[in-house]
């Protein structure tokens, strides 16, 4: 999967989740905790996302929690260095 295509991913699962119209991230910096995109609740579920997207589990003891910062960020924790690897 390309990189676009992840963080299409990772928005549409945001918005759906928060029932937010697609207006509320539309830049990839735009900070998802602060707007009140995800809630504290919903990370242990957007994990499980993340980890069906990686097609592996994500070692959550090193997890920081300014990762969930915005989808460039996360996009960086938890895709930059399998892009290689993520097969379309």
């Amino acid at each position: 999967m390309q990189e676009s295509e992840i963080i299409g991913q990772l928005r549409d699962w945001i918005l759906e989740r928060a029932g937010a119209a697609s207006d509320r991230l539309t830049d990839n910096e735009m900070p998802i905790l602060d707007e009140g995109l995800l809630s504290s609740l919903d990370i242990v579920e957007f994990i499980l996302f993340i980890e069906s997207l990686r097609e592996e589990e994500v070692d959550i003891e090193n997890i920081e929690p300014e990762v969930f910062t915005n989808l460039r960020t996360l996009y960086d924790a938890f895709f930059a260095d399998k892009s290689q690897v993520i097969a379309s």
